[in-house]
């Protein structure tokens, strides 16, 4: 099963808790003069960084952390296709992270780093398998965030590999079209193996492009079609990356709703069978006893709180963030709680979980 988990999230997830802990997070486009753009936000961002440090602890604590923080910032490169930057800094940790989705601006600092970010953009980060087919040859792609990176497949992935010879195709069909279309069948099945192979090993959504026929040929021979995200119709032999893009947008754009869809669908399941937590007091309590299977949030949700007890909070949502929100954020906390003790999260649209507060958490089933 696919670690749940990030390696990178997990890193910073089980960092020591040691105050003051101070994480970053900016959001930047891809643009001239990107460079210095962050530069000039990382400096507002530190400056709140510094009086807010200055302001609680003594500085034999808030320096060494402030040091580290402009050690990290002083020669960031940042690498093609990123939309944030993440910074962690404490005592004994420190940690630059570059992130794959727009996020908000936060400064926060608290006794541990602050993860949604960093779980959100892993969420959001748009990898996938694209099979492009043809009767001639197949390409597979390995998709993420913008790009195509083209995966070898084991066994050769052209037609004419698996054309017999004259002989065979004399003695067996006395129609040549009849014999194309048997090793044109062929074929595709070998590639329904070798898309096999590659699911098995990368647990990502795969949408297929191809002609009208040959889709439909694929589809009456495959035995991945409950796996198979979404089809993309036309003769792209010749179209490029951006254009092989373009035209997968609507079925990734399908494929999110019906992921969101289903999302729905837990809850109400979940709800039916009481094994439903929402708002934040609920979910947090719920959480932090060890229950949380699946956590599912609004991606903007926040709620500022403070921990009175173990498994006690008060708090008081604040809605969408002003710019470098500075408050703990026990949706945050809930979210640290539920990857801790072996559930998952998801995000959906602000609004969706009007009904549930914003927050909704689905527990074990025993």
């Amino acid at each position: 099963m696919k670690e749940k988990i990030a390696p990178e999230i997990r890193e910073v997830l089980e960092a020591v808790h040691y105050r003051p802990a101070v994480s970053v997070i900016l959001p930047f486009e891809t643009k001239i003069g990107l460079m210095a753009e962050l530069q000039k936000e990382l400096k507002y961002a530190f400056d709140k960084v510094e009086k807010q440090l200055k302001e609680q602890y003594p500085p034999e604590q808030a320096e060494p952390v402030f040091r580290k923080l402009l050690t990290m910032a002083a020669d960031i490169q940042v690498p093609a296709n990123k939309k944030g930057i993440a910074l962690f800094a404490s005592p004994v940790y420190e940690k630059l992270l570059f992130l794959d989705a727009m996020v908000p601006a936060r400064v926060v600092i608290d006794e541990s780093f602050e993860i949604r970010d960093l779980v959100f953009s892993r969420k959001e980060q748009q990898q996938f398998i694209l099979f492009l087919l043809s009767s001639e040859h197949c390409k597979l792609f390995m998709g993420e965030n913008g790009q195509l990176m083209p995966v070898k497949l084991q066994s050769p992935d052209s037609l004419e590999a698996y054309w017999n010879d004259s002989v065979e195709r004399v003695s067996n069909f006395t129609d040549p079209d009849e014999y194309k279309t048997t090793q044109v069948e062929k074929f595709m099945r070998q590639m329904d193996k070798e898309l096999q192979q590659v699911m098995n090993s990368h647990r990502l959504p795969v949408f297929i492009m191809g002609t009208k026929t040959i889709l439909g040929l694929f589809k009456s021979i495959t035995r991945n079609s409950s796996v198979i995200s979404g089809y993309a119709e036309g003769n792209f032999d010749n179209a490029s990356v951006p254009q092989l893009l373009q035209v997968l947008e609507p079925a990734f754009a399908a494929w999110k709703r019906r992921q969101h869809n289903q999302l729905l669908e837990q809850i109400e399941q979940a709800a039916n069978e009481k094994k439903l937590a929402t708002g934040i007091q609920d979910v947090w309590e719920q959480a932090y006893q060890k229950k949380g299977r699946l956590l599912i949030v609004e991606k903007n949700f926040t709620a500022a709180g403070e921990h009175i007890s173990d498994g006690k909070i008060v708090y008081k949502p604040t809605g969408k963030e002003n710019d470098f929100h500075l408050s703990n954020d026990v949706v945050d906390d809930a979210i640290e709680l539920v990857l801790r003790y072996g559930g998952d999260v998801a995000f959906v649209e602000d609004g969706s979980l009007q009904q549930f507060d914003h927050i909704a958490l689905i527990q074990f089933y025993v």
